[in-house]
């Protein structure tokens, strides 16, 4: 008998995140920090990676997952993080900002299916 695959094992077969204009390897490290404060995980911006603690608990990997992969998207779009060295104030309507996150999330479905079934459809976790 086999063992259920984790989320995390799921994580890694999936690997990266394609972002349309690059790819975004998805690693576990050990004692991350943001700001040298600790954290669940990080964008790298300069490595193009994905990073996530190596021992986050099962129940907070998606949610920390999702919210690494919407600053991709949300990068991907235009809007840019305080750490990608773009320092302009926003002030886009609702409506721009739903445009475009539609537009990055559909981005997101087309490349990256797997990851986005087990993000939204794999209800182990």
């Amino acid at each position: 008998m086999t063992t259920p695959a984790t989320l995390k094992s799921k994580i890694k077969a999936i690997g990266s995140v394609d972002a349309g204009w690059g790819s975004f390897p998805i690693c576990f490290r050990k004692n991350i920090k943001a700001d040298n404060e600790d954290c669940l995980g990080y964008v790298d911006w300069d490595s193009c990676e994905i990073h996530l603690e190596d021992s986050i608990k099962e129940k907070a990997l998606k949610e920390t997952l999702l919210h690494e992969v919407i600053h991709v998207v949300l990068s991907t779009i235009g809007v840019k993080s305080e750490d990608e060295d773009v320092h302009s104030p926003l002030s886009f309507t609702n409506e721009y900002i739903t445009e475009q996150l539609s537009r990055g999330l559909l981005l997101l479905y087309r490349l990256n299916p797997e990851l986005w079934e087990l993000i939204f459809n794999d209800e182990s976790n």
